[in-house]
C-alpha cells in the first residue's frame, strides 16, 4: 500500500531534515572551536615544557659556572698558598744553607787552628832529645845522678803528654791532616841547607817536617829512625827511598830504634844528618 503524502508528514521531514543539519552545524562549530583550543593548549603545554627544559638547564649552567668559579677561586688560592709555601722554603733553605756556610767556615777555622796547635806542639818534640843531650852532659859531672834521673823523668813526662795531646789533636782532624812528622836534625849550615832543600820535597810526599838543632850528637852518616817497627816501617822505607835520591844524601839509612818517649802520639821520623855535610843542589 502506498504511503500517503500528507502536508504533515513533509512538515516532519522537512523539520527532521533541518535538525538534522543544525546538529551536523553545531558539530562543526564545536569542533572548529575546540581544534583550535587543543592546539593551542597542546602549544602551551609544550611551551611551558621548553621554558622548563631551558630554565633547568640555565640553572645547570648557572650551577656550573658557579662551581667553575670555586674551583678557580680555590685553584688561584692554592697556588698563592704554594707560591707562599715556596718562599717560606727558599728562605728556610737560604737561612739553612747560610748557617751551614756558617757552620763550615767556623768548622775550617777550628780546623787550621787544631792543625797549627798540632805543629807547635811538634816543634817541641826535639825538646827530647835536647834533654837527653844535656842528660849525656851531666853524666860527665860528679854526683850527676839526681840530675840525670829528674832530666829522664822529665823527657818521659813530656814525651807521654805531647803524645796524649797529639792523640787526642788527632782524632778531631781528618785522615788527610793526621800527616806523619820528620824532624830534621842538622849540625851545620851544609846540614841546614840540605834540610831546608828536603822540606818541600817530603812535605809535597804528604809528610810533616820540622826543622830541628842537632843536640850535639855524631852521626857518621845519615839516618832515619822510626820508633814503631811493625806500624811505621814501610812508611820509613818510603822516606828512605824520596831522601836517597837527593844528591849527598844516598847513604841515608834506617834505624829503627826503641824509644817510648817518642813512640806515643802521631807517626814520627827522625832525619839526622851525618858528616860530611851534606849537599843537596
Amino acid at each position: 500500500m502506498a504511503a500517503l503524502n500528507t502536508p504533515n508528514a513533509d512538515l516532519e521531514q522537512s523539520l527532521f531534515k533541518a535538525n538534522l543539519k543544525e546538529k551536523k552545524l553545531r558539530q562543526r562549530v564545536l569542533l572548529t572551536a575546540l581544534v583550535p583550543v587543543a592546539i593551542g593548549t597542546l602549544w602551551l603545554l609544550y611551551s611551558i615544557y621548553e621554558v622548563t627544559t631551558w630554565q633547568t638547564r640555565a640553572e645547570q649552567v648557572q650551577d656550573h659556572e658557579a662551581e667553575t668559579k670555586k674551583r678557580e677561586t680555590d685553584a688561584r688560592q692554592q697556588v698563592a698558598d704554594a707560591d707562599a709555601n715556596r718562599i717560606a722554603a727558599e728562605a728556610r733553605a737560604e737561612a739553612a744553607l747560610a748557617q751551614e756556610k756558617a757552620a763550615k767556615a767556623r768548622a775550617d777555622d777550628i780546623q787550621q787552628r787544631i792543625v797549627k796547635v798540632r805543629g807547635a806542639i811538634g816543634e817541641l818534640a826535639p825538646l827530647l832529645s835536647e834533654i837527653s843531650s844535656t842528660k849525656m852532659k851531666a853524666s860527665k859531672l860528679n854526683a850527676s845522678e839526681a840530675v840525670e834521673t829528674d832530666l829522664s823523668e822529665m823527657r818521659t813526662l813530656l814525651g807521654k803528654t805531647l803524645g796524649r795531646i797529639e792523640q787526642e789533636i788527632d782524632k778531631g782532624l781528618p785522615a788527610a791532616e793526621q800527616k806523619s812528622r820528620v824532624y830534621l836534625y842538622f849540625s851545620d849550615d851544609g846540614q841546614r841547607d840540605a834540610a831546608k832543600t828536603l822540606v818541600p820535597i817530603l812535605e809535597t810526599a804528604g809528610f810533616d817536617t820540622v826543622l830541628a838543632k842537632n843536640p850535639g850528637r855524631k852521626m857518621d852518616s845519615t839516618e832515619i829512625r822510626y820508633f814503631r817497627e811493625a806500624q811505621d816501617k814501610t812508611e820509613a822505607a818510603r822516606l828512605q827511598t824520596l831522601i836517597a835520591a837527593q844528591p849527598g844524601l844516598t847513604d841515608c839509612k834506617l834505624n829503627p830504634t826503641s824509644d817510648p818517649d817518642h813512640a806515643t802520639g802521631s807517626r814520627k821520623f827522625q832525619v839526622w844528618f851525618g858528616k860530611p855535610a851534606a849537599v843537596v843542589r
